[in-house]
């Protein structure tokens, strides 16, 4: 361990949420930890289409315009997608730079692919980034297994600064890669060009979190 430094289908009944959170939230920090089979989808319709996020919050999502945000994507972009509640899916929109958008999605407004059983190892290799955190994932000596060295951090205000780190070999199960140090467990998903972590925040000081999509660096 390194240093540390101080959707349920059909009507809307309750979907498998984190830690039994509300079936209808759909937000960045808990998509990662999200239960449901991750996959790619593009937005669907002809040039010029725009399809709005709706938020979790109240009664929402729902076509009520109060549900409706003002983040909104055009037809062919690329998202990753979760649980279903209802006719929506939750959604993350992860662009090339800045942050990402998340939230619901109507599911008629999405094609959904599927996944490749078992990505080529070549896939995972590579330096991949989510904001401030990043995982470097190279080729192990021990055939067929991969080393990953991750570092994460957390900003408060002022020096209040907390960092995390985790170097270990694992091998690739399909698309998943678990690996394993001390207390901290990281689990790694492989969707298309997209890693997405979640850890069991064991891994740094206090709010340090793996959790997120990542997209690896050119």
């Amino acid at each position: 361990m390194g240093l540390l430094i101080l959707l349920c289908v059909c009507t809307k009944t309750p979907a498998q949420s984190v830690d039994d959170n509300p079936a209808n939230w759909c937000r960045n920090g808990l998509f990662p930890s999200d239960e449901a089979e991750f996959k790619l989808a593009m937005v669907s319709g002809i040039k010029g289409t725009q399809i709005h996020f709706f938020s979790d919050t109240d009664d929402c999502p729902s076509a009520d315009a109060k549900c409706k945000l003002k983040s909104y994507l055009i037809a062919g972009n690329q998202v990753l997608v979760s649980r279903r509640y209802g006719s929506w899916i939750c959604s993350w929109y992860q662009p090339r730079k800045g942050d990402e958008t998340v939230g619901w999605l109507p599911v008629d407004s999405l094609v959904i692919s599927g996944q490749a059983a078992s990505p080529a190892l070549e896939k995972w290799i590579g330096q991949w980034k989510y904001g401030d955190q990043s995982l470097n994932i190279r080729r192990d000596s021990k055939r067929g297994f991969l080393t990953v060295k991750g570092d994460a951090i957390w900003r408060g205000t002022g020096d209040n600064v907390h960092v995390g780190s985790v170097k270990a070999r694992a091998l690739p199960q399909a698309n998943e890669l678990i690996f394993i140090e001390e207390e901290c467990r990281v689990a790694l998903k492989l969707i298309g060009d997209y890693i997405i972590a979640s850890d069991n925040s064991e891994c740094g000081g206090m709010n340090v979190r793996f959790n997120g999509v990542y997209r690896k660096g050119r």
